[in-house]
């Protein structure tokens, strides 16, 4: 009797401490539906939430963070290629700020939404990294080409949602434009010796095609007055449409389809930019002077069907969902699990396998009714038995204000 006492004690103590969480605005990427607030502030809400995702294998962040405050660094390639183990070079990162203001009306939410993207990724390849590390035979020429891809865009909607019993419904119209992307980019390398000239010669050759709504003059001089004038005549539009069964305090289970497209964005100008570099032999750098050209090529998100299942379990809640692509039929999806200590520190730990990538999760952060703050730590690799070599790192910082 004693010990049943003491459990229940426990119990009782553990349970006046931890409470249930639930998804969120911040996670509205899932669904445009948990813009309304599904939380504290059911009036209104102010909020914006930077996510920052990098990857590299080359080196581990451990060994990255001395390279920050080094007046000096010099790159071992014998131990890069070691690294590598046969595999590219890659640097990728995946970057994107979001940001919405939302007011409820009784069961009515409206709003606006904001979100800019930044994408870009190099692969070197591997036989360029064991060239480098351990030379080239002589008399012999090699050949070989590094990728480069880059893709920036941004996007303005109108939110609006209805609360029906048991059930609720939403949308948000959105336009859409990018301001600069790349297609099949190459950077070609020549490596080559002669005996007879007793000269080494290595030439870089990149041919980089800009597309963007934007011509030269307007990107080297883009401003907030410049991409409003675009939104107005090349802009996409597209829709963000999801439905949530279920009350707060209950199981939730909700659905989206996200960027259908109803006009995709204008994109006017192609600018082709070609630049040689020659070193070891006659050291030399020469661009050749390419003019704009006119295009009429189209611009927009790929579409996709989202899901999630809000399980509370106790003193927290698990969360599955995922992201099917209609065009590539591939899906994405995580689990997660959310819990609250004093109804005030927020919890959060899951793993997911998105956007070709595998991460690991810890967040946290302080939630009061009126300012909410949350930071999400992310280890990631592109395989997961690999996650804790520590090549990738995802950061989310969020902030709300609201009541």
């Amino acid at each position: 009797m004693k010990k049943l006492f003491i459990i229940l004690l426990i119990v009782s103590s553990v349970s006046l401490i931890i409470f249930s969480e639930g998804l969120r605005s911040f996670d509205s990427s899932l669904n445009p539906l948990l813009l309304e607030s599904i939380g504290k502030r059911n009036y209104f809400e102010i909020e914006v939430s930077p996510d920052i995702m990098v990857y590299q294998n080359a080196y581990k962040i451990a060994d990255l963070l001395p390279i920050l405050t080094a007046t000096k660094f010099t790159i071992n390639f014998n131990d890069l290629y070691t690294y590598l183990d046969g595999e590219p070079l890659s640097f990728i990162t995946k970057d994107n700020v979001e940001g919405h203001l939302v007011v409820n009306i009784f069961d009515l939410g409206l709003g606006v939404v904001l979100n800019g993207d930044l994408k870009s990724d190099l692969t070197v390849p591997n036989d360029l990294i064991d060239l480098i590390a351990n030379g080239n035979e002589i008399d012999t020429t090699n050949e070989g080409t590094m990728s480069l891809n880059l893709d920036t865009s941004f996007k303005a909607g109108a939110y609006a949602s209805y609360n029906f019993d048991g059930m609720s419904v939403g949308l948000v119209y959105n336009l859409f434009l990018p301001i600069v992307y790349t297609e099949e980019s190459n950077i070609e390398y020549e490596f080559s010796t002669d005996t007879d000239e007793g000269t080494t010669t290595a030439e870089l050759n990149m041919n980089v095609d800009l597309y963007s709504p934007f011509d030269s003059d307007e990107l080297e001089n883009i401003s907030f007055n410049s991409v409003t004038d675009k939104f107005l005549t090349d802009a996409g539009h597209s829709i963000d449409a999801g439905v949530t069964f279920g009350e707060i305090k209950n199981p939730v289970v909700g659905i989206a389809v996200k960027n259908i497209t109803v006009k995709p964005a204008k994109v006017s100008y192609k600018i082709p930019y070609q630049e040689t570099i020659s070193i070891f032999g006659e050291d030399s750098s020469s661009s050749t002077p390419m003019e704009v050209e006119s295009v009429n090529e189209t611009y927009a998100y790929p579409m996709s069907v989202t899901g999630f299942f809000r399980i509370p379990v106790v003193l927290l809640d698990i969360i599955p969902y995922g992201e099917f692509y209609v065009d590539t039929q591939k899906i994405d999806w995580g689990v997660q699990a959310k819990t609250s200590l004093f109804n005030f520190i927020p919890l959060t730990v899951g793993i997911e396998n998105y956007r070709d990538y595998w991460s690991t999760f810890l967040g946290f952060g302080i939630d009061s009714r009126i300012i909410e703050s949350r930071t999400e730590l992310s280890l990631t690799a592109k395989n997961l038995e690999k996650i804790f070599d520590l090549n990738g790192f995802t950061f989310k910082s969020s902030f709300a204000i609201g009541f």
